[in-house]
């Protein structure tokens, strides 16, 4: 006699335990919401994730460049920063602001060996001439500002002579938009800088 009331108790609690259609629907919602916030997270973080390494593959060739000038600077005879037009370099000379696009490097004292750095304004990009090679090189390119060196004073400011203790400082600026960086979410936009003491200062 009391098997039909067990089965019947066991009935309803089936029924209280099943989900009715609204509860189905806002759970399924809430589901939804909770794995499209998880894949946005991880869009977001790979965005960034390949914005660095774009950015860090880019820089690469000229932070090589930048530790190359830095160590034949501090190992030179002599330096002078000038402008760079039309192939010819000419330095400034005393009572001039120490500010240009170019920067001749003497090894030694023999003034026919050299090597210069200079910015090329038309293609934006950082070159190197050596005399050894009687060679070229672009070693960095998407430069914005047009005066990258400088002589300054220990305070950083920008000096008008070649005094004792002077400073050769360089700073680059860069601008890549997203259409030459298919791959890239934003442009890439960035500064390389550096200051050198020669250790001999002539």
């Amino acid at each position: 006699m009391k098997l039909p009331e067990l089965h019947s108790s066991l009935a309803r609690r089936d029924r209280a335990a099943a989900f009715t259609l609204p509860e189905a629907l806002i759970a399924t919602a809430l589901f939804a919401m909770l794995v499209l916030g998880i894949v946005s997270v991880n869009l977001f973080g790979l965005r960034w994730y390949q914005l660095g390494q774009n950015k860090m593959v880019i820089t690469d060739s000229a932070r090589e460049a930048v530790g190359r000038m830095s160590s034949e600077l501090r190992n030179c005879n002599n330096a002078y920063v000038g402008d760079v037009s039309n192939g010819t370099f000419l330095a400034h000379v005393d009572g001039e602001p120490q500010v240009g696009n170019g920067l001749m490097i003497y090894a030694t004292t023999n003034t026919n060996s050299f090597v210069l750095y200079y910015l090329n304004g038309t293609n934006q990009t950082l070159n190197r001439f050596a005399t050894d090679i009687n060679t070229n090189v672009i070693l960095a390119s998407s430069i914005t500002n047009t005066n990258i060196f400088q002589v300054q004073d220990y305070l950083g400011n920008v000096q008008s002579n070649y005094q004792n203790s002077r400073v050769i400082y360089c700073s680059l600026k860069f601008y890549m938009s997203p259409l030459r960086l298919p791959q890239s979410p934003s442009p890439i936009n960035y500064q390389l800088q550096t200051a050198v003491a020669p250790r001999s200062q002539n």
